[in-house]
């Protein structure tokens, strides 16, 4: 075969396999639906019509004023070009690389979200995003949801008509555009099971073969919180011990704990406040008792429901003040390994952070220790106004495990009792102990070694399936109730802080992580036509204009020589 007849069936390939590209093209969805057959055939036909091109222009060089062969090869460099283009175009689908400029991080999934979604995989348990959101705002929603389906194929997502659709809408009691439903329809090993056969009746009454949860802001932590839902059975139930002063969980107030609950909330809690004395004894269904910041100390009575309750595999998340009292809860504590002296902790190096209301009586802790709780917050720094030292002892004998939570940094240091005289802190400096101060410990406790035998009593909400079967109660204790009230749990790290000891305490291993960033700004929403408009122009046109510009270049040059 001689080289014409090479180069003229080169340039008949091209155009072939131009066309077929070109023909996946027209007939699907240029964003979603071309195959990769199709980049691909387009791609490699423009490059073997380019390389017929190129080999055919010696042939017409004889026959050919200069001008024309000029065009010639300027007209080949642009099939090159695009050929290339096409390639790159075709690789950028098959291997998708994407890099978040946004404020805030919008377009990155936050740790937690991942772990969600790792669970999904996991359990195979498949979620459906249902989106009955106006057509304008569709291509926007879906950029955000294309984020959950490319982690894990155990999401899925959809957008419905509320108009056109009206019993899919009734189905999930959707009355208004805006609204988004996580749904999760039960399975078991790929089949339904009698439960989800269907919307079956039973008894006169409609048993749904689903769970799902609406939400309407289209944030991160919305619609990871509406999935953890759906996939969870059963709600944890948290108490909040009352009676002695301690800090609200609802309310408003600057020292109060709504916040805290409001995100133990998000993750699946079911928050209650308990009046010890009045209920004569911690509930059997209690996942977490939390004591905030109490002015009196608790009764003898209500010390020994509590001790019954960590005897029995119960979770404890005391934050107490400086001015909480020694007593009760205090020895109960140090029975479990934490001590909690008189102290205030003093900081001067956190005046350097007055711009963010740092002071000396306001230390801001940038050291962690290692423990699952605060194993991904290096980095991060929290804030404790006006603490108190907490230290905690393991005894391997007893089965008592210690780890300190947060610790301040050098030239802090403790002293018994402060005052304010003209602005300025006033201490006996004789009850000074210099620092780094210790501000929090986790503990864990093995009952089997703790207790003598047959002394337990698993409560029924106490689930130690996770921990290997293992009979543990556990623990968390701060030295300051205000870096979680709602003045500053939302400063630098407190929130993440407080909820992973939260979520440790309750076992829930893949809720213990850093939160989602708060969203910043709006997104700009385009119609399917506007996008791919930019889409065009950017990919396609703006490089082929500076293509052209640059030969009407070379060949004004050559036309001048």
């Amino acid at each position: 075969m001689n080289s014409p007849n090479l180069n003229l069936y080169s340039i008949i390939a091209g155009i072939a396999l131009m066309l077929v590209g070109l023909l996946g093209w027209v007939l699907q969805d240029p964003i979603d639906g071309v195959s990769l057959w199709g980049y691909a055939a387009l791609g490699l036909g423009v490059l073997i019509l380019a390389f017929g091109l190129w080999e055919s222009r010696h042939g017409l060089k004889g026959g050919m004023r200069r001008s024309t062969r000029t065009g010639f090869q300027v007209g080949a460099m642009i099939v090159v070009v695009t050929g290339i283009l096409a390639v790159v175009e075709l690789v950028s689908i098959k291997h998708n690389k994407r890099w978040d400029l946004t404020p805030g991080s919008y377009f990155t999934l936050s740790r937690k979200t991942l772990q969600i979604l790792d669970k999904l995989e996991a359990e195979k348990k498949r979620i459906e995003i249902i989106s009955f959101t106006p057509k304008i705002q569709n291509e926007a929603i879906k950029k955000v949801l294309e984020q959950y389906s490319r982690r894990t194929k155990m999401v899925k997502s959809r957008f419905v008509d509320l108009d056109s659709a009206p019993r899919t809408a009734k189905k999930y009691d959707v009355d208004s555009y805006g609204t988004i439903v996580v749904v999760h329809r039960f399975e078991k090993d790929g089949k339904k099971s009698g439960k989800a056969a269907g919307d079956a009746k039973a008894g006169g009454k409609e048993k749904k073969s689903f769970r799902s949860e609406k939400f309407f802001d289209l944030s991160e932590n919305s619609i990871a919180n509406a999935i953890l839902k759906t996939i969870q059975t059963d709600q944890k139930r948290v108490f909040f011990l009352t009676g002695h002063g301690e800090r609200l969980h609802v309310g408003r107030g600057r020292q109060l704990m709504a916040t805290l609950a409001t995100n133990m909330r998000y993750d699946n809690y079911k928050v209650d406040e308990l009046f010890l004395l009045r209920k004569k004894g911690v509930p059997k269904d209690t996942k977490l008792l939390v004591i905030a910041a109490p002015r009196k100390d608790i009764e003898e009575a209500e010390a020994g429901f509590i001790e019954k309750y960590l005897n029995g595999g119960g979770r404890l998340l005391a934050l107490l003040e400086p001015e909480t009292p020694q007593g009760r809860l205090t020895d109960l504590l140090k029975k479990f390994g934490v001590d909690a002296p008189e102290s205030f902790v003093i900081d001067p190096q956190a005046v350097q952070y007055a711009l963010v209301g740092g002071n000396e009586l306001r230390p801001f802790v940038t050291q962690y220790g290692v423990h699952d709780i605060t194993k991904q917050m290096r980095g991060m720094a929290s804030m404790f106004p006006t603490a108190r030292r907490i230290s905690a002892k393991s005894d391997p004998k007893k089965g008592v495990s210690t780890e300190i939570l947060a610790w301040t940094g050098k030239g802090s240091f403790t002293v018994g009792r402060i005052d304010v005289k003209d602005q300025q802190i006033v201490y006996d400096t004789a009850t000074k102990k210099d620092g780094p101060v210790s501000l929090g410990a986790a503990v864990t406790v093995d009952l089997e070694k703790f207790l003598p035998k047959s002394t337990g009593e698993v409560p029924s909400g106490a689930d130690n399936s996770k921990n290997g079967g293992k009979k543990e109660a556990r623990i968390v204790v701060f030295g300051d109730a205000d870096f979680a009230s709602d003045a500053f749990i939302g400063a630098q790290g407190n929130g993440n802080l407080i909820l992973n000891s939260v979520n440790w305490l309750s076992g829930e291993k893949a809720l213990v992580t850093i939160r989602a960033k708060r969203r910043v700004g709006e997104p700009l929403l385009l119609a399917g036509g506007q996008a791919e408009f930019v889409r065009m122009f950017t990919v396609w046109v703006m490089p082929l204009l500076v293509i052209l510009f640059g030969a009407a270049v070379y060949v004004r040059r050559r036309q001048l020589q």
